[in-house]
C-alpha cells in the first residue's frame, strides 16, 4: 500500500529550456524514482508537444491552453482548473506558477486540500513597461494578502524572506541538477560563458557592453552566449554597433551545456533579478570563477567575494570589466577561485534538498 500523498503541481509552460523547467524535471522525476511518489502536473501557456528536458513517463500531465491570462479569461481557468483537482483528488497541492493568475488560486479554487507555494522568483522583477510594472505590483499585493492561505511558502534563499509578508515561509534551494561525477574545466581556454533567456532582467546588453571594454585590450578572447533569442531584444544588432562580431559568439540553448562549462575559463552573470542562479551554481560546481552583480539575492548565496568568485556593485560596468581582465591575466587566481568555487556542490546535494521536500509533504498529510 502507497502511503505517499499525490501530488499535484501547477505551473506554466514546461516545454521550454528555462531555468524552472529544468529543475522541476529533476525534481519531479527524483520524487518517483527515489521515493515512488504519484504526481499530476497542471501546465499553461503551452508552446509545444515536447519537453526539452527528460520528465518521467509515469508523471501525467493536463494541459489548460489557454493563450490569453485577461480577467474575462480567469473564470474559464477556473472552471478548468477546479475540474482538474476534482477528478485527481490530490493530497497535496503545489502551485509553482508565479504570474497573475498563480497568484489568485487560493481564490479561484476550493479545496481543502493542503496548498504549498513554490515561488522561482524574486520579489523584484525587472520588466520592459509600465503596463507590466503595474501587473507585477498588483500580482505581489494579491500574493501579500493571500499567502495565509498557504501551508507553507517556499522561496529559494535566506535573504528573501524579508521582502514577504508571511509567517509560513521555508527556505528550500535547488539542488544541483548535475550528475557526478563530470569533468571540471582546466580553466585555459580564452573563453567566457553566460547562460540564459535574452531579457531584460539578465541585462546581457550590459554584458555585451563590458564585454566590449574587455576585447580592447584582449581581443583574443571569446565570449559565448546561450539561451533562447528574444527579437525585442536584439543583441545581434548590438554587437554589431559595438563593433565585437569576432568575439561574441550566440547559440540556442543546449541540453549538453555541461559540455560548454569544460571548456571555459569562466562565467559571467549580469542579472538583475535571480532568486537563485542554477546556472551559477553549476558553472562553480565545475570549478569556474563566476562574476555577477550583488543585486541579485541568488548569487549572494552562493558567491563569497573574493573567495569563490566575485561580486560587483550594481551596476558598475567597469568594476566587471576590470575584474574579468583580472582573471584574464592572472592565471593563478582563476585557479584558486575555481578551486574554493567546487565546495559550493556539496550544500547542494540533490539528495539532501529533495530529503527536505520529502519530509515537508509527510508533514503536510500526515
Amino acid at each position: 500500500m502507497n502511503l505517499l500523498p499525490k501530488l499535484l503541481y501547477i505551473t506554466t509552460n514546461l516545454q521550454g529550456s528555462g531555468g524552472v523547467a529544468r529543475v522541476l524535471s529533476v525534481k519531479l522525476n527524483y520524487l518517483i524514482e527515489r521515493y515512488g511518489y504519484t504526481i499530476h502536473v497542471v501546465t499553461t501557456n503551452n508552446t509545444s508537444e515536447t519537453f526539452f528536458y527528460e520528465f518521467n513517463k509515469r508523471i501525467v500531465f493536463h494541459k489548460i491552453d489557454i493563450k490569453n491570462f485577461g480577467f474575462r479569461y480567469l473564470f474559464k481557468y477556473k472552471t478548468l482548473l477546479q475540474n482538474i483537482i476534482d477528478n485527481v483528488q490530490p493530497n497535496i497541492i503545489i502551485n509553482c506558477d508565479n504570474g497573475f493568475k498563480g497568484n489568485l488560486l487560493p481564490y479561484i479554487v476550493k479545496t481543502k486540500t493542503p496548498l504549498v507555494y513554490e515561488r522561482h522568483g524574486s520579489r523584484k522583477i525587472d520588466v520592459n513597461t509600465l503596463k507590466e510594472r503595474i501587473k507585477n505590483k498588483i500580482a505581489n499585493i494579491i500574493l501579500d494578502n493571500n499567502v495565509k492561505n498557504y501551508q507553507a511558502f517556499i522561496i529559494l534563499n535566506n535573504e528573501d524572506t524579508k521582502d514577504w509578508k508571511a509567517n509560513n515561509i521555508k527556505v528550500i534551494p535547488n539542488p544541483l541538477c548535475l550528475k557526478l561525477p563530470f569533468e571540471q574545466s582546466e580553466l585555459k581556454n580564452k573563453i567566457a560563458l553566460a547562460v540564459g533567456r535574452h531579457s531584460v532582467e539578465k541585462q546581457f546588453d550590459i554584458l555585451l557592453k563590458v564585454w566590449k571594454k574587455v576585447v580592447e585590450n584582449y581581443p583574443d578572447w571569446t565570449l559565448k552566449i546561450y539561451g533562447e533569442s528574444d527579437k525585442e531584444y536584439a543583441l545581434k544588432r548590438l554587437i554589431e554597433k559595438l563593433n565585437i562580431n569576432n568575439q561574441v559568439q550566440l547559440y540556442p540553448p543546449t541540453k549538453n551545456i555541461t559540455e560548454e562549462y569544460s571548456k571555459v575559463s569562466m562565467l559571467l552573470n549580469t542579472s538583475s533579478s535571480e532568486a537563485f542562479g542554477l546556472v551559477i551554481l553549476e558553472a562553480m560546481a565545475f570549478g569556474l570563477p563566476t562574476i555577477a552583480f550583488d543585486s541579485a539575492s541568488g548569487p549572494k548565496q552562493l558567491i563569497n567575494d573574493g573567495e569563490n568568485s566575485f561580486l560587483i556593485n550594481s551596476f558598475d560596468m567597469d568594476a566587471y570589466a576590470n575584474k574579468i581582465k583580472l582573471l584574464i591575466k592572472d592565471e593563478e587566481l582563476r585557479n584558486t577561485l575555481g578551486d574554493n568555487a567546487k565546495q559550493i556542490a556539496e550544500k547542494f546535494n540533490l539528495d539532501k534538498i529533495m530529503k527536505q521536500w520529502h519530509e515537508l509533504f509527510q508533514s503536510l498529510s500526515s
